[in-house]
Parts: structure tokens; C-alpha cells; sequence
């Protein structure tokens, strides 16, 4: 199969910023409908559009650095136990295991796969931090991890559309503000729904079938201009 047309330089501007904008008004939606001052107060969330394969291709404007670097490694950790092939259009993952790179156990990573025309093109991705997650909050001498909250593992919230009530009852039961963990929760798979409609609405407006050459050639240029600004970084001992 030959490689597709590179896209113009204009083009691949436009793209670039209603691919931004897109994930930005998810990110406003996570804001507006979450319950906690954790992520409304403090901002400690970020939003993403990832590549079948976890690869970044773009995130929120307003975005934590940390969560940035840990998104995709952890939603390359989904794939593992849920591959491409097995995921349908409804589902959603969710981990905060710190040891696939979620951060620490108050951080819920969410992942949800795209679909267009029945194929997988990527996922939207989320992490917020919860206002509780069990355990001994914030104590600097805890021994090991148990001590420190409820452990998530990779696990569906939803599959194909339907809630996993089995787990929401635990998360529940495991909080100490389970109406605010609730909340956010749902807030951050109303955020992945948004990205989900706005990536498949940008690829159909530009005919589209996917985002693979899309992501080549921002990740593309992403690393020429940072190879260009390390070379021109002084020498030194």
C-alpha cells in the first residue's frame, strides 16, 4: 500500500488547531462538570488524543507535564490486556496502577477507544485527581502501597455502552467522598465522549479515514524542530 499524500503545510495548520480546540473544549468539559474542587480549583487534570497504539498526538492546552508523559505509557498498558482487536465502541478502561506510569494512586488514567466506520483510528484519555482515594491521605510514613488507597487495576468502566456497576460499587466503598469521586469520574468520560465525536466530526469534514498520516507529520515536525532547538544548545561539561 503506497504511503499517503503529504498534506500541505496550510492544511496541516488548520488541522493542528481544530485538533487542539477540540480537545481543549473536552478539557472544559472535565472543568465544568466535575464535582470536586481537586480538579475545578487546582486543575489537576489533563485531556488527550492518543494513536491506536497509545502514541501522543495531541493534548489540552492547559495540561499537567506529568500526566502528558504518563497517558500514553499507561494506555499502552491497556492494550496489553484489552488488545485493538477485542475493544468495541461504548468501552472505557480504567487503572490508577502506579507501576504501568498512571502517577500515584489518586490519579484515575481513562482511556476510550475511536471508532470510524467500525475501525479503531485512536483513543481520548484522560487523568484527574481524585479528592479521595482510601486509605491514609497524604502520610509520609506509610510502609508499602496498600496503605495508601484503593488500588484500580486495568479494568473496563464500561463495555460496549454499559456501566461495570460491580466496580463504581467499590470505588464507592472505598472513598470517603464517593459523590465527588463518582462525579469526576463520569465528568472524565464525558470529556473522552467530546474528543471522541470532535476527532471523528475534523477527519469526516477533510475526508479522512484515519489519523495515522496526520499524527506522522505533527510528530513529524514535533521532532525536527526539537532535534533543530537541542543543536542549538551551547556545549557544556
Amino acid at each position: 500500500m503506497a504511503p499517503a499524500a503529504p498534506i500541505d503545510p496550510i492544511t496541516l495548520e488548520i488541522l493542528w488547531t481544530r485538533l487542539i480546540s477540540v480537545i481543549d473544549e473536552a478539557a472544559l468539559t472535565l472543568y465544568r462538570t466535575s464535582f470536586s474542587t481537586v480538579v475545578r480549583e487546582s486543575h489537576d487534570y489533563s485531556c488527550m488524543v492518543l494513536g491506536p497504539d497509545g502514541r501522543s498526538v495531541a493534548q489540552a492546552t492547559r495540561s499537567i507535564p506529568s500526566f502528558i508523559g504518563t497517558l500514553p505509557t499507561s494506555v499502552r498498558a491497556f492494550l496489553e490486556k484489552y488488545p485493538a482487536n477485542t475493544l468495541q465502541p461504548g468501552d472505557v478502561i480504567l487503572s490508577n496502577d502506579p507501576w504501568i506510569g498512571t502517577g500515584h494512586l489518586p490519579d484515575l488514567t481513562l482511556a476510550m477507544p475511536i471508532f470510524v466506520d467500525g475501525a479503531l483510528i485512536g483513543f481520548a484519555g484522560a487523568i484527574a485527581h481524585m479528592a479521595d482515594i482510601g486509605g491514609r491521605r497524604r502520610a509520609p510514613d506509610n510502609k508499602d502501597i496498600y496503605e495508601e488507597g484503593l488500588q484500580i487495576p486495568i479494568l473496563k468502566l464500561y463495555e460496549a455502552g454499559r456501566a461495570n456497576e460491580t466496580l463504581f460499587e467499590i470505588i464507592r466503598k472505598n472513598v470517603r467522598v464517593p459523590d465527588e469521586v463518582q462525579g469526576d469520574i463520569h465528568a472524565m468520560v464525558g470529556a473522552c465522549e467530546h474528543m471522541g465525536a470532535g476527532v471523528r466530526e475534523l477527519l469526516s469534514a477533510y475526508g479522512l479515514s484515519d489519523m495515522e498520516n496526520l499524527s506522522d507529520q505533527l510528530i513529524g515536525l514535533t521532532e525536527k524542530a526539537m532535534r533543530q532547538a537541542i543543536l542549538e544548545v551551547p556545549d557544556g561539561v
